[in-house]
């Protein structure tokens, strides 16, 4: 609520017309209960059917008119657009994709997606509908001060019987907010057990794993069957609530009300009218109380946003050259995870000329593809520099950049689309004719003609549904779009048969004849022995590039 009314504060023209247009609609809404008080006082008991008319003509015009102005109260909420509300799913969007990989990779990947759900909380809580509910919800005092002028005592009863309502549902959502977190708790847990089955479907069958995971997938599900059957119960506990204090209302009203129609100080019109005011008193402030629940959640979501909006970007500005020669200078890098003690890479200096060829080698986790991800400008080393014809790499734009990098990640991952959308995201100015001229480079033109779809095939859950070897070239040819000056390969020919193998060391030679500067990732063999230098990170002391002599 305090959102809502620091939102409308900064908007003091939008919030005089809300404010405005509500108090014409909530005045035209006493109408009705007017018009059944006049109607049975005078025309049932003087029978004079012009006055009938009369009262009935007015009453429909006030109908009309309220009508009116919640439609332009409607519209004019919608322009309250809460913290650029309108443009938070892009400014969400644009910091996941934008910022650093060192600050994104400790954030889980349920929270990232949890952002997108709570960006839909903050529209539902926020909306034009909830605003006019919370506009609404003041008039109420309006409906029981003109029951106060008809009758004293039934306005005491109105008060008393939604205070007491107002109270029992907020109470009831308490009670509410621990069985929610529980929900989503286990919600999670059913997320991962659903993405082991979609994502894992062959270690399943293989080990022999899908007893485990289904007796695990029960258990978690009996648990949120359990959990939301207990929502479920409370929720309709409250709508029950709600009715039944709407009955109680109507009862108490009826009977305060006869026996003041008893005792003379009523008349039965004024009481039927009453009736009809104190259900109209109830009926915001029950809906404001039921909103309350729903600001609480959007602001807990809004206050994850905002924390991750603290996440820094990258830094894609600085400056760029008009060509880039291939040079690049490591000067002693150093680099650590958070998770480890010891770094990763340490004091690491090396230098490499345009179209040299490096071959980086090294056991699993010395830090091959630290390495590749620290010149690609993905990890920002702790000490240390990567120089790029003599400038910072910090200096530099990391969006021109990467515009001089041919770059093949260790683990090759595709945007959900088919394979022309995956190259035209690249360049979308990149022709059919040129698609397949890159996937022939890599030897794989034929296995792509030969699928159902061609270029429309369609590449799933990031292209894991192809196999390594597959996917490891295809992304290669993605990689060739770009006309950099300097390649980085990381694990080029790992999962890849012989015959795939010769097409990606084609494609190396060939780099490396048009003078481009080669950093390669590997183990292989022929990729060591065709290289200038070699750097191995298994090496005890401090890793020194070595020159390779021929």
């Amino acid at each position: 609520m305090k959102r809502l009314l620091r939102q409308l504060a900064l908007k003091p023209s939008t919030t005089v017309a809300l404010l405005f247009s509500s108090f014409a609609a909530n005045i035209l809404a006493l109408v009705p209960a007017i018009f059944v008080i006049l109607v049975l006082n005078r025309y049932v008991t003087y029978g004079v059917d012009a006055t009938l008319v009369t009262l009935a003509a007015a009453a429909f015009f006030a109908i009309v008119f309220e009508f009116v102005f919640r439609r332009i109260r409607y519209n004019t909420a919608t322009k309250v657009d809460f913290d650029a509300q309108d443009q938070l799913n892009n400014r969400v969007f644009v910091r996941v994709a934008r910022s650093k990989l060192s600050f994104l990779a400790r954030i889980p990947a349920s929270t990232l997606r949890g952002l997108f759900g709570g960006i839909e909380q903050l529209r539902a809580a926020y909306s034009p509908a909830s605003i006019c509910s919370f506009l609404d919800a003041p008039f109420s005092l309006l409906f029981i001060f003109v029951l106060y002028l008809i009758s004293p005592p039934l306005s005491l009863v109105t008060a008393i019987v939604i205070g007491a309502l107002a109270l029992i549902i907020l109470m009831q959502f308490n009670g509410l907010r621990e069985l929610g977190r529980s929900i989503n708790k286990v919600s999670t847990l059913k997320g991962q057990l659903a993405s082991n089955a979609i994502e894992t479907p062959e270690t399943l069958r293989v080990f022999d794993l899908t007893g485990f995971v289904q007796k695990k997938s029960e258990k978690v599900f009996n648990a949120l069957n359990e959990l939301q059957s207990r929502l479920l119960s409370r929720q309709d506990l409250t709508q029950t609530t709600i009715k039944a204090f709407s009955g109680v209302l109507t009862v108490a009203v009826i009977t305060v009300g006869a026996v003041l129609v008893v005792d003379g100080q009523l008349d039965i019109g004024e009481m039927i009218g009453a009736n009809i005011l104190a259900a109209r008193a109830l009926t915001p402030i029950v809906t404001l109380c039921q909103q309350t629940e729903s600001w609480r959640r959007a602001d807990q979501a809004k206050q994850t946003i905002d924390d991750f909006e603290r996440v820094p970007f990258e830094k894609m500005d600085g400056s760029a050259f008009e060509r880039y020669s291939g040079k690049l200078d490591l000067r002693e890098i150093t680099f650590n995870y958070p998770v480890r003690e010891t770094p990763v890479i340490e004091k690491l200096s090396l230098s490499l000329d345009s179209g040299e060829v490096l071959c980086v080698t090294g056991a699993n986790g010395s830090g091959k593809t630290t390495l590749a991800n620290l010149i690609v400008g993905l990890l920002e080393p702790s000490e240390g520099y990567v120089s790029v014809d003599g400038v910072n790499l910090k200096q530099l734009s990391l969006e021109w950049w990467r515009k001089q990098l041919i770059y093949l990640p260790q683990e090759p991952k595709f945007l959900e689309g088919s394979i022309r959308e995956n190259f035209l995201a690249f360049d979308n100015e990149i022709t059919d004719a040129q698609i397949r001229g890159l996937l022939t480079d890599v030897g794989l033109e034929e296995e792509i003609d030969k699928s159902i779809g061609g270029l429309d095939e369609v590449l799933n859950t990031s292209g894991s549904s192809l196999s390594l070897g597959v996917r490891r070239r295809l992304a290669l040819a993605r990689a060739l779009i770009n006309k950099g000056r300097i390649a980085i390969l990381d694990e080029p020919t790992e999962g890849i048969d012989a015959k795939g193998a010769s097409h990606v060391y084609d494609v190396m030679s060939n780099l490396s004849k048009e003078g481009i500067t080669l950093i390669i990732c590997s183990h292989d063999t022929d990729i060591l022995n065709g290289a200038h230098h070699v750097l191995d990170l298994d090496e005890e002391e401090r890793p020194i590039m070595r020159t390779v002599s021929y």
